[in-house]
């Protein structure tokens, strides 16, 4: 079958539904702003937000009250040194998307909703109380937010020493997912935290909550912890990188407590890669408290001297912005269907010039650890990428079934296939980069 087939066929089968392509973390919007006033809203349903510029010395750049179904995408605020860039109370339904923050108090409270999704924004410098602002600041806060549907996924945030204050980067506050759809803190990039003495990377289960898992983050220099479960149950670290140099308020890198009433349980810890230093000078990559325990994975988590402050780029915030500058390229169209001809016998065919690579040429490879390769809830194909991105890095999935091979470049250090694989196909995935590569079959 030639390949111009298959693709048509492809485009028929996997895109049944519309998913958007992972082009890496952060803001991808690269268009232009309107300048506006602080948007005040209560009541409002089925509204889109974007393309707008606001900052403001003491308001909220965006304010939502009893609001559901608003798109926040394509915009960008700060400064706003005083109050939280966007704020909602009792929503429902709430996507803040490729946005960008810079020198905010925080970049978003939610409180009392449902159904937020705090992804792809670039944040640079949360301020927190150091220019007067009351209350401490925050990447992303949740507090009381329940349901299904809420994640704060795929950002990227710098903070500079002298120009920002956080507290908690990333903080879930009495808040629980469902068993099926918990809350997801997914692929965020952070570097940068304290002076706090009690505040840095990710925590979970802050006052208790539930089904709540952090996984695939990169933290450099966090602040005094690096990620943390602080009570609840169903809770996941998983999968997360964390290096700190010495600074005067380290702690620990990893952080598992029940610091409040209740019961904690069914706690996962594993596959954590840390190399952490506190503020003595010495190696404290986590502490498990007996108050979480049993604790499942403990023993994969791993101190890994290897480690150092170039697991992230040196260029992070806009980082983005630069890989959507050339998109992939358009499938080719379905094409119309035609009647059928009278069979005639059919001449000795000729060889395609350059035939299709089959699954099998694909090479055998001792897999590299820098390479997580593996598929998502919506049946995608993806790559995960720790450390440098090298010129010309490339995954290639092949279907030996349909003899049918495909190749993109690698983005970032999230990169998914924006193909939906059908149920029951075995997918043969190779990712190169540089001289690191990795082979592995995924079975949908």
């Amino acid at each position: 079958m030639k390949k111009r087939n298959v693709t048509a066929l492809l485009s028929i089968v996997f895109f049944c539904i519309s998913i958007q392509l992972a082009f890496g973390q952060g803001a991808r919007y690269t268009g232009s702003y309107k300048k506006s006033a602080p948007i005040k809203h209560h009541g409002v349903s089925n509204i889109v937000i974007e393309g707008v510029e606001i900052s403001s010395d003491n308001d909220y750049a965006i304010a939502l009250y009893n609001s559901e179904n608003v798109i926040i995408r394509n915009s960008k605020f700060g400064p706003t040194p005083l109050k939280v860039a966007i704020y909602l109370y009792n929503c429902k339904n709430i996507t803040v998307v490729d946005n960008t923050f810079e020198d905010v108090q925080s970049a978003l409270i939610a409180s009392t909703s449902q159904g937020i999704k705090f992804d792809y924004n670039d944040v640079t410098n949360v301020v927190g109380g150091l220019r007067g602002g009351n209350g401490v600041g925050v990447l992303a806060q949740f507090i009381q937010v329940t349901g299904a549907g809420n994640s704060v996924s795929y950002n990227v945030n710098e903070n500079f020493e002298g120009q920002s204050a956080p507290e908690d980067l990333i903080n879930i506050n009495q808040s629980s997912g469902t068993a099926q759809s918990p809350i997801v803190v997914r692929g965020n990039w952070i570097r940068g935290g304290g002076p706090s003495v009690s505040g840095g990377g990710i925590n979970l289960g802050d006052l208790n909550g539930a089904y709540q898992i952090a996984e695939d983050n990169i933290l450099v220099d966090p602040g005094q912890y690096g990620v943390a479960i602080s009570g609840g149950h169903d809770m996941t670290l998983r999968n997360n990188t964390v290096y700190s140099k010495r600074e005067p308020y380290n702690n620990v890198g990893l952080i598992a407590v029940n610091w409040s009433e209740g019961q904690s349980y069914n706690i996962t810890v594993a596959e954590n890669k840390i190399n952490y230093t506190n503020k003595d000078g010495a190696q404290n990559s986590w502490w498990i408290y007996q108050n979480v325990e049993p604790v499942a994975g403990k023993s994969t988590n791993a101190y890994r001297s290897d480690i150092n402050e170039s697991i992230l780029p040196s260029q992070i915030i806009g980082r983005a912005r630069s890989g959507i500058i050339t998109p992939d390229p358009e499938p080719d169209p379905i094409p119309t269907p035609e009647p059928e001809p009278t069979p005639e016998p059919e001449p000795d065919p000729t060889p395609d010039p350059t035939p299709d690579p089959d699954v099998d040429e694909l090479p055998v490879v001792e897999n590299h650890p820098s390479i997580r390769i593996y598929s998502d809830k919506f049946n995608r194909v993806c790559v995960l990428n720790i450390g440098r991105l090298y010129p010309g890095a490339t995954v290639t999935a092949s279907v030996k079934s349909l003899n049918y091979t495909y190749t993109q470049n690698l983005t970032g250090f999230h990169t998914a296939i924006n193909y939906s694989v059908p149920s029951g196909l075995t997918v043969d995935v190779f990712v190169k980069n540089g001289d690191r590569m990795s082979r592995t079959q995924l079975t949908f």
